[in-house]
């Protein structure tokens, strides 16, 4: 991103433009949330922050066990700390396989030198991934990462193809990042959070970054193989979960409705955006399953034209399996406010392309 950055300093030196980040994959603003929060009894903050954590989290695991109807958890600061613990565990010489796109930090944190890249070519009519493409190149390897759904593209596997490729392939450890999925209106209709309950070769990461917006407070977990959950619980968290956000989190599980509402303004929002760019002749506009939009000009620099209209995007061609170039990604919130600023600057931008 420092070609990205270097653009952007030097345009804001130009141009006086209030920039507004949309590139990150998570909803930062949520109305409903910043409302809720402010009528938490802050007072109880200074006696929390004085508190060393609990490190058994026994509340918060029974709640979390309870909401997600699962037998076993363990606890990550973050999906990042679960990353890489997990490939701390899978170190040595065993063949790691990781689909490609994906977040940096796995392929970063892999401890061995024996990873292959399974690259996915996708279609951008299709919001769904062709699981034969793994199929065809899973040969060798003893343990795979599949983030689903991929927030890198938008796109995601079907449940029963990739249910079916686990029990396919029982030799093999399946580790599935979910972490983008609490965004989808019908989470159980793709989650294999269930299934992995009880199969041997599964692993599932959840956080609590995206939809509930506790990115600053770094708190995830992994549920799947007891046997696995064991092995990685053994390199303990890389920093304790604290008690504020122990709280915050179990405050928030028990507000299923407000997150409701939150995914459906959601959805709605990115139906607006999607609508206004499909009119416009010269955007290309890929199917995306998540709360995010990817589109690409069909002339001149998509990230530096919506740089130029206030809207900082993920510059999609930095990414490793990036089949389509020039495609950028803009996330999509729940806020009022984030939402007529970015289709007041897409206005700006679409006005640019009649240039």
């Amino acid at each position: 991103m420092s070609m990205a950055n270097n653009y952007l300093k030097k345009l804001s030196k130009a141009k006086k433009i209030d920039f507004k980040d949309y590139s990150l994959s998570n909803n930062n603003i949520a109305d409903e949330l910043q409302v809720f929060l402010s009528k938490i009894t802050y007072s109880k903050f200074p006696e929390l922050i004085s508190i060393y954590p609990d490190y058994k989290y026994e509340n918060l695991l029974y709640l979390l066990k309870e909401t997600f109807k699962v037998k076993e958890i363990i606890l990550g600061s973050g999906s990042e700390d679960l990353i890489i613990r997990i490939n701390t565990c899978l170190g040595g010489n065993q063949p790691i396989g990781i689909l490609v796109p994906s977040f940096y930090r796995i392929m970063e944190t892999v401890r061995n030198k024996t990873v292959k890249k399974i690259y996915l070519f996708y279609d951008l009519n299709s919001e769904y991934l062709d699981i034969s493409q793994v199929t065809r190149q899973i040969g060798g390897i003893k343990s795979l990462w599949i983030t689903n759904p991929n927030p890198m593209i938008g796109k995601i596997f079907r449940k029963n193809d990739l249910i079916k490729l686990i029990k396919d392939y029982p030799e093999i450890l399946f580790i599935i990042d979910e972490s983008a999925i609490d965004f989808l209106k019908n989470v159980s209709k793709f989650s294999l959070l269930k299934f992995s309950q009880n199969i041997n070769n599964l692993i599932i990461i959840r956080s609590f970054s995206k939809l509930y917006g506790l990115a600053g407070l770094r708190i995830g977990f992994a549920t799947g193989s007891n046997k696995i959950l064991r092995e990685i619980e053994k390199i303990g968290l890389t920093f304790p979960v604290n008690k504020i956000a122990e709280y915050l989190l179990m405050v928030l599980l028990k507000e299923k409705i407000m997150f409701v509402r939150i995914k459906d303004k959601i959805s709605k929002n990115k139906f607006l955006i999607e609508k206004i760019f499909s009119e416009n002749k010269n955007i290309i506009l890929s199917k995306s399953i998540t709360n995010c939009v990817f589109i690409s000009c069909k002339k001149g620099n998509t990230f530096n034209k919506l740089l130029r209209s206030g809207i900082i995007s993920l510059k999609l061609d930095d990414q490793e399996g990036i089949k389509y170039k020039n495609f950028v990604r803009l996330t999509i919130h729940s806020s009022k406010y984030l939402q007529k600023n970015l289709i007041n600057c897409i206005r700006r931008f679409l006005e640019s392309q009649k240039e």
